[in-house]
C-alpha cells in the first residue's frame, strides 16, 4: 500500500480507534478521554486567533461566500468557520473522520466531503476562504505541493488562503539530532500503541518556503508567521512566535491571496 491510499488507511484506522485523540494528541486525553465540547472549543479559539490576526494585517476574507476546511477531521475547525461564512465545506481523506464530523455537525449550511485524490472535487474559484492547519505536515511533499496548487485553483479571485506547514527541523548539535529521532519514535510508538495493530504512522514532513512559493505559482504570499503547531503542548492552541525554536520543527503559517 503506497501514497495516498496508505494515508487514507492509516487515518481511517486512527479515527475508528480514537478520532479526537488522533487529531490533538494530548497524552492525558488518550483512550477516549477527550470531552467533545472541550475538544470543539479549541477550534473556536483557533479560528478566532487566526481571524484576529488576519484583521490586523488587513487581509480579512469576505464572509458572503463559501469556505473550505481542508483536512477537516471531525469538524473541529469547520463548525467555527461555518458560524462566520455563508456556507462551509470540510474535506478529509478519511471516511471515518467524515462520518464522525457529520454526526456532531450543528449547521445546515455546513457539509462534509470525503476525497482521497490530490485533485479536489470542486470547481475553479469556488471559495472565498480556505483554511488548513496541522494537516499538510502529515502528507509527503509530493502530494502536499499538489494540494497547494489545487488550493489556488479553487480559491476565488480576491479570496484568502491560510495554511500551516512545518518548514524545517532545527538541528544545532548532536543533542537536537537525538531529540528529532526521539520525537519521531514517540509519535510513531503512540500511534502503534493506540491501534495495537499494523504499521500505521503519523508521519511528519517538512516543506520549505521556496517549495511552497513555487507550488503557489502566481498567487501572492502576503504574510508568513512562525507558529507553535508542532510543539508538544500545542493541543489546538495556536500561537504566533517572534523567533523560531532553536530545536525541533519550525512551523510556518502562510496567508495567500489570489488576484
Amino acid at each position: 500500500m503506497t501514497g495516498l491510499n496508505k494515508v487514507m488507511h492509516d487515518w481511517d484506522s486512527l479515527a475508528k480507534k480514537d478520532a479526537l485523540w488522533a487529531i490533538l494528541t494530548d497524552s492525558s486525553k488518550s483512550d477516549g478521554k477527550w470531552d467533545v465540547a472541550e475538544f470543539m472549543e479549541t477550534g473556536d479559539v483557533e479560528i478566532e486567533t487566526v481571524m484576529d490576526h488576519l484583521a490586523r494585517i488587513n487581509c480579512m476574507p469576505k464572509t458572503n461566500g463559501a469556505v473550505l476546511d481542508f483536512g477537516c477531521g471531525v469538524g473541529r475547525l469547520t463548525q467555527p468557520l461555518a458560524r462566520r461564512f455563508t456556507s462551509c465545506i470540510g474535506v478529509d481523506i478519511s471516511q471515518q473522520m467524515i462520518q464522525r464530523a457529520e454526526a456532531i455537525n450543528r449547521y445546515k449550511h455546513c457539509r462534509y466531503v470525503t476525497n482521497s485524490e490530490t485533485q479536489l472535487p470542486f470547481a475553479d474559484a469556488s471559495f472565498v476562504f480556505i483554511y488548513s492547519n496541522i494537516v499538510l505536515q502529515h502528507i509527503s511533499q509530493r502530494f502536499s505541493t499538489e494540494y497547494l496548487r489545487e488550493f489556488v485553483r479553487v480559491l476565488a479571485p480576491g479570496g484568502v488562503l491560510v495554511f500551516g506547514v512545518q518548514d524545517s527541523f532545527a538541528i544545532r548539535n548532536v543533542s537536537s539530532l537525538l531529540f528529532r529521532v526521539r520525537q519521531q519514535l514517540r509519535v510513531r510508538s503512540r500511534i502503534k500503541s493506540l491501534l495495537k495493530i499494523g504499521p500505521a504512522d503519523m508521519q511528519m514532513h517538512c516543506m520549505s518556503e521556496s517549495v511552497v512559493r513555487q507550488a503557489l505559482g502566481t498567487a501572492k504570499v502576503t504574510d508568513i508567521q512562525l507558529t507553535n503547531t508542532a510543539a508538544k503542548n500545542f493541543n489546538g492552541r495556536i500561537r504566533y512566535l517572534q523567533t523560531a525554536p532553536t530545536t525541533g520543527y519550525i512551523g510556518k503559517q502562510y496567508c495567500v491571496t489570489k488576484i
